[in-house]
């Protein structure tokens, strides 16, 4: 007879769950941390337990979900022992427990041979460890464990033996029913997860390898019926819960350890080393607003105990010539003395408190930037300087649309080149307005799109797994150093490349107390060390130390005119355009170019070029005429808000950073709510009208949680500042060195171009003096590289380089041996050239063969030994292969190939558009890059990037124009553009209403057949 879910025995308390999986027990559970605590609310539960498998991951969430729903939180862990079914579930009762899991887990994590039951034995102080094997129940309770059996579901035969065992021992019999999903309905989605975790289809997860179908959180209700035969088990749970009294771990702020090696303290030492760096960056007599500002920045860091961390940081800093740092730690003089940050806070008036100040409560860490290509060599040393007390933070990593669509899709066993077609169409990123199938349906460039049975299914159940975690990886420099050993802070695991990594990301980091250092890698730093290098190799005096780019005038002036490919941060169309409409080039108005360059910005942006170019403009309201006087009114840094939040509202310093912070953070939804009431309230009381506070207000949403800090923008614009400056002086060092560190914004294709545009000569890559990367070679021209060759080994390139000179081709291939696929690639780039001089192309492929049938008796490549050929240099094929190898042409713009074809009589130049606007016109440009968007109705348009041998123009598609032409656009294809030029302020821009693609032709149809290009990833 099925019993009544009600039915509850008298008198027994109700259970409290204490094996809860989330999400975050990888590809097993289904809900957020989030979600679970919602629920048990729903059921009544005030007290839950969170216990993933083998992991804390998501601790920090869980712990503010509990307070947001008011339920009091039971930290804890599930531990398995691998290779085995031993497990068992750690629940923390003191601090001392707590550390104590995390060596369990970390253990569990990183040694060689993790056997459960000596772990636990030897760490299990602290913890209340339940597991339902007798064995491991015997041998903690011997050890002086606080130990239970745990019972899952009741009666089940299995069972009998654990509860006869468990009344031998003397330990208590608890239910412990546990939990992977929400509810029966989520079964779907563990079984979908357990396929992609295991590579296979739905139908081939066998059923051991799920959860048992009654693993999903129930009411008490349930849970009395399920144990109703046996209702004390309910009751030592009860009892046992009851004794859990530990709900987080309370460190305060961990900073890292500084060794003394001066016998003076950290404070004493840090003002030692800062007034030291004062006198090296203002000289011998300090200024008094350097002294004054510096005695009291010292004097708040002191207090926060922060002294520690500003030497650790400068030690590290000191391992690199070139750093950037940047984020809101350069607004510290403090930190520019020490050599930490490079832009001076004082002459660009940066605000201090943003970093630090004396109510703030989190921790600040310090971003700095290094050399890409040295970043990896910092960490090293920092890891090993303090090996098992530092660990980089993680990331974790979210199924995101297209990642669900596709792992779905293939456990469904479609084959790929369908999956592409509709990934293809998937946005990147949860929109979160209506259903995800409708999303792809009402995309124009799904117009043709066939999602006929079963992808309604597959789009539907991917859309459940949306923002469930699918694994660990490393954040892109975050680095934390604790005093004592770190995992017992943090569970550590270990990442593939052998470097520690925390359990927790940077928010759970942040929570936790935890200081992090962010430790980034920065190509643009690489590409002004490299060019600075080579500017110095061929003769030239350049003198660093004393570098004031931004001061330079004729740098100034290619600023001001957004011809700054190339340049770091001011290189994004959107940022050179800004450029262009601004007319400005000076140091002050690029800090805020590049803060205001930002998401939902827009009207903002047109509003500050309106004030920038003579608008009369008055502030919202006089209380900020002082606060954003230097922005013409308009908020563009993340100070700004709390600036304003001081002076219109009455919030203080640490109330206005809480307000400025929780822009960013994702569940700014449950703070924002009481901040706006707040605000309102505070700015009402000083007479404000409530028309200019809700201006203020909607303003302060523009933010949108992305926007930079001011001395975060200063930084960044010295980096482009001296970058342009390169470009500027020594274009041809600068090129090259752009294209060696892998460019930036844009690609290869882009910078050859741009260097073309510079009047540098592109010199084809040469066997017999190329280097491995790009080079300058003399002040007007380029030598490519050989890694620019497709195919070409890293180990080949070295080889071609140490083994030279080579007397001949028969010479060269004896000493480096390439193989067929290299041969001939180095052929078809010209590379070979020199090493049968007065011979073609088409002759050196018939040497290589000839060489190659003697030397191994096979043919080099495939037909071509065997073809004879008639007209061996046709222009047209020496190009299509060029390009097919480079990616490029080293002799002209693939534009120049279509003069003369029909289709491109009568088009405008890029750098003539300037001199149509107003007019309708058609220009021709070969498609580079760009960005999708959305207008505040939702429909999608494009901004998108196009050139040709004079110059790049951008392009707007307006969303009517997007929806007829989006399905044809590819990066890398060369178009006819109609529309109307249009200026705004010095930019010129074109408005399209018409596309066509260009048949790639030959310039004589009769000398050759049609160009083969190469296939290119599309933009969509």
């Amino acid at each position: 007879m099925r019993l009544s879910e009600t039915a509850t025995p008298a008198k027994t308390p109700a259970l409290v769950p204490l094996v809860v999986r989330s999400g975050f027990s990888l590809m097993w559970g289904t809900a957020t941390p989030a979600a679970l605590c919602r629920r048990a609310r729903t059921l009544g539960y005030r007290r839950l337990a969170m216990t993933d498998t083998d992991n804390l991951y998501g601790l920090w969430p869980f712990l503010a979900a509990c307070d947001r729903e008011g339920i009091q939180p039971i930290v804890g862990a599930e531990v398995t022992e691998p290779g085995s079914r031993r497990r068992a579930v750690c629940l923390v009762e003191t601090p001392a427990g707590y550390a104590n899991l995390c060596r369990i887990l970390t253990r569990r994590h990183r040694a060689a041979v993790f056997d459960l039951g000596t772990a636990v034995a030897e760490l299990g102080a602290g913890l209340t460890v339940l597991t339902g094997n007798p064995g491991l129940i015997r041998k903690w309770r011997d050890a002086g464990l606080t130990v239970a059996a745990a019972v899952p579901r009741y009666p089940v035969a299995a069972v009998h033996p654990l509860a006869r065992a468990a009344r031998d021992m003397a330990v208590p019999l608890v239910a412990v029913p546990g939990s992977f999903l929400l509810d029966p309905a989520d079964a779907a989605v563990h079984r979908l997860l357990r396929a992609i975790a295991g590579n296979t289809t739905l139908s081939g997860v066998p059923s051991e390898d799920c959860a048992p179908k009654a693993a999903w959180l129930a009411t008490p209700a349930v849970y009395a019926r399920r144990f109703q035969t046996c209702p004390e088990t309910i009751r030592a749970t009860h009892d046992l819960a009851e004794r859990l009294v530990f709900t987080r771990p309370g460190f305060g702020t961990i900073m890292p350890p500084w060794e003394n090696g001066t016998g003076r303290g950290a404070d004493a030492e840090l003002r030692v080393a800062a007034f030291q760096g004062a006198r090296q960056r203002y000289g011998q007599d300090l200024p008094e607003a350097v002294t004054t500002r510096l005695a009291y920045e010292l004097r708040v860091i002191a207090d926060k105990r922060f002294s520690a961390y500003f030497l650790v940081v400068r030690d590290i800093v000191a391992q690199s010539p070139r750093i950037c740092g940047r984020g809101s730690g350069a607004a510290s003089l403090t930190a520019y003395c020490l050599g930490i940050t490079n832009v001076c806070p004082i002459k660009h008036r940066l605000y201090f408190e943003r970093f630090l100040n004396p109510g703030r409560s989190d921790p600040p860490d310090i971003d700095i930037d290094f050399a890409w290509d040295e970043r990896d060599a910092v960490l090293a040393s920092v890891l090993g300087k303090f090996s098992g007390r530092a660990a980089l933070v993680a990331n974790h990593v979210l199924f995101q649309p297209r990642m669900a669509v596709r792992e779905t899709a293939r456990v469904f066993g479609l084959p790929e080149g369908e999956i592409r077609r509709v990934i293809r169409r998937v946005p990147r990123y949860n929109t979160g307005d209506g259903s995800l199938l409708d999303h792809i349906r009402s995309r124009p460039e799904s117009r043709d799109l066939d999602l006929a049975s079963p992808w309604p299914e597959i789009i539907s159940l991917a859309e459940r797994i949306i923002g469930l975690p699918r694994y660990l990886s490393v954040h892109p420099g975050g680095t934390v150093i604790t005093p004592g050993p770190i995992d017992r802070y943090v569970p550590i695991e270990t990442a593939p490349k052998g470097i520690p990594v925390i359990q927790w990301d940077k928010d759970g980091a942040e929570d936790a107390g935890l200081v992090k250092i962010d430790l980034l890698g920065n190509r643009s730093l690489a590409v002004i060390r490299d060019a600075v290098v080579e500017v110095r190799a061929a003769g030239a005096v350049f003198d660093e130390r004393n570098w004031v780019p931004e001061d330079d005038p004729a740098t100034r002036a290619i600023v001001a005119a957004g011809r700054t490919m190339g340049c770091f941060y001011i290189e994004s169309p959107a940022m050179r355009l800004l450029q262009q409409k601004t007319g400005r080039g000076d140091f002050e108005h690029l800090v805020i170019h590049s803060s205001i360059i930002r998401p939902a910005a827009g009207g903002c942006i047109r509003e500050y070029i309106r004030r920038l170019h003579g608008e009369v403009w008055t502030p919202i309201h006089p209380l900020l005429a002082d606060v954003l006087g230097d922005t013409y009114g308009i908020m563009v840094y993340q100070e700004d808000v709390s600036k304003t939040a001081v002076a219109l509202a009455g919030f203080s310093h640490a109330d206005a950073d809480r307000l400025r912070k929780i822009l960013s953070k994702k569940d700014r939804e449950y703070h924002l709510g009481d901040f706006r009431e707040r605000f309102f309230a505070g700015a009402l009381k000083r007479g404000v009208p409530t028309d200019a506070i809700e201006r203020v207000w909607e303003m302060i949403m523009s933010f949108s949680g992305y926007s930079f800090c001011k001395p975060h923008s200063a930084s960044y614009a010295r980096v482009s500042f001296q970058a342009a400056y390169l470009k500027t002086h020594f274009p041809s060092a600068f090129m090259a060195a752009v294209i060696s560190n892998q460019g930036g914004f844009y690609s290869t294709f882009a910078y050859v171009s741009e260097a073309r545009r510079m009047g540098l000569k592109i010199l084809p890559p040469d066997v017999r003096t190329s280097g491995v990367r790009w080079a300058a070679a003399g002040p007007d021209a380029l030598r490519v590289g050989l890694a620019a060759v497709k195919g070409l080994t890293a180990e080949t390139c070295r080889r071609t380089v140490v083994r030279r000179p080579f007397a001949n081709l028969s010479d060269f291939l004896s000493r480096v041996r390439p193989d067929a696929a290299e041969a001939r690639a180095l052929v078809r780039c010209g590379a070979l050239d020199g090493l049968l001089p007065g011979a073609n192309r088409a002759a050196l492929m018939w040497a290589l063969a000839r060489w190659e049938q003697q030397e191994r008796s096979l043919s080099l490549f495939e037909d071509e030994a065997t073809i004879p050929v008639l007209n061996p240099d046709a222009e047209i094929v020496r190009l299509r292969r060029e390009f097919a190898v480079l990616g490029f042409l080293c002799d002209r713009h693939p534009m120049a190939l279509f003069e003369g074809n029909p289709a491109v009589v009568g088009t405008v130049k890029a750098d003539c558009l300037d001199r149509h606007a107003g007019r309708r016109v058609s220009v021709a440009g070969w498609l580079i890059t760009g960005k999708t968007v959305r207008t505040r109705r939702g429909d999608p348009m494009e901004f998108l990037s196009f050139e040709d041998e004079t110059g790049v123009f951008e392009t707007v598609f307006f969303p009517e124009a997007y929806d007829r032409f989006c399905a044809i656009l590819e990066v890398n294809r060369p178009y006819v553009l109609s529309g109307k030029a249009v200026r705004e302020w010095r930019a010129v821009t074109l408005t399209v209403d018409g596309v066509r693609p260009l048949a790639v032709r030959p310039i004589d149809p009769r000398r050759c057949a049609e160009i083969e290009c190469p296939s290119h990833r599309s933009r969509t």
